[in-house]
């Protein structure tokens, strides 16, 4: 392999790793502090964060923001 394409990868690799994502889900809790449950196409999750403008109900569709730290939060509600 040569160099540039091994600084290529790992460039490509790190990139991945430490990227952000978002995924969809739907409140299934809403807890009295400030977080929710909600269920995604890989199962659920509890105590998830949300954005204090984030108004929520439960069986909303939500719009979740991921990043490689592993945190979740909750950008907000889908329209119906």
């Amino acid at each position: 392999m040569r160099l540039v394409d091994a600084v290529q990868r790992a460039a490509e690799d790190a990139v991945t790793q430490r990227g952000a994502s978002w995924i969809m889900a739907v409140v299934t809790v809403v807890n009295g502090d400030g977080t929710l449950d909600i269920t995604t196409a890989t199962g659920p999750m509890q105590f998830v964060r949300r954005l204090r403008s984030a108004s929520v109900s439960v069986g909303d569709k939500v719009m979740v923001a991921t990043n490689a730290d592993g945190n979740w939060l909750v950008v907000g509600a889908t329209a119906p």
